[in-house]
């Protein structure tokens, strides 16, 4: 299991107005983000403006309805992000998710069998990197009016952070800076290895605090021989692909064209 637990205590006006984005549609939000749960995105709207969107935490595939969903898609992997599911939501549907923490189930390390919380200040809220999509419910009216859409989005996971390998988990949210978001989030229809250069330009490592939220049940060392292995896994990956998971190829291209010119 990776995140399927965020929250955001941050006052959304002001980081509307912060990112020169038109304030979200739905102001209330609960703090803590749960799958299948609304929260704020920030994304450029049909019009070409940045504006931040409710969207429902757990991606529906394009062409699909959340009835056919077995699970709900909160999380892809960067190193899967050209195969289906996400390969179509990649090409031109970005968006970010502001966050002021995670939650993720550890199984190594002092923390061994509890949950803990990773978190930043309200004032500085993290930028997690997200792809979306939208569907719309079928109408039973005569009216013939389009139903409005529903925007759906699922987090881009990493390797751990260092911070939270440490603390007996193996994958973490793909945090970029600041100044990475409006080239994340543009509209036009991109190939991956772009945007994965992107990510790897603007990738940013937080200071997080590191708090145990809850114990897990007594049966959590079932699962923690297999989580130490995904661990291992994880480990021998990142020394092919380096920590962020994309592999050292991806952007040396654009960087020599960079330095040509």
């Amino acid at each position: 299991m990776m995140c399927n637990r965020f929250n955001i205590k941050t006052d959304l006006a002001h980081l509307a107005r912060s990112l020169d984005a038109a304030p979200p549609r739905q102001m209330e939000f609960d703090e803590d983000v749960f799958p299948g749960k609304p929260a704020p995105t920030i994304a450029v709207n049909r019009a070409g403006a940045i504006e931040i969107l409710p969207m429902a935490f757990g991606l529906v595939p394009f062409g699909k309805t959340p009835e056919s969903q077995r699970r709900a898609l909160t999380n892809a992997r960067v190193e899967n992000l050209e195969k289906w599911p996400w390969k179509s939501a990649i090409k031109s549907h970005r968006c970010i998710v502001p966050m002021t923490g995670f939650r993720e189930p550890c199984y190594w390390g002092e923390t061994a069998g509890t949950e803990v919380d990773f978190t930043v200040p309200p004032d500085s809220p993290l930028f997690a990197a997200a792809i979306f999509t939208w569907y719309r419910e079928e109408t039973t009216d005569d009216s013939q009016e389009e139903a409005p859409p529903h925007f759906t989005m699922s987090l881009i996971m990493r390797p751990a952070l260092p911070t939270v390998m440490e603390h007996g988990h193996h994958r973490s949210p793909f945090f970029l800076s600041r100044d990475g978001i409006e080239e994340w989030i543009e509209r036009d229809s991109r190939p991956l290895q772009d945007s994965l250069a992107i990510l790897k330009q603007h990738a940013f490592e937080p200071e997080l605090s590191a708090t145990v939220a809850r114990q897990m049940a007594p049966t959590w060392t079932k699962r923690q021989s297999g989580n130490v292995a995904k661990r291992d896994e994880q480990l021998t990956a990142i020394e092919e692909t380096g920590p962020l998971g994309i592999p050292d190829s991806v952007g040396s291209e654009s960087a020599n064209d960079n330095q040509q010119a």
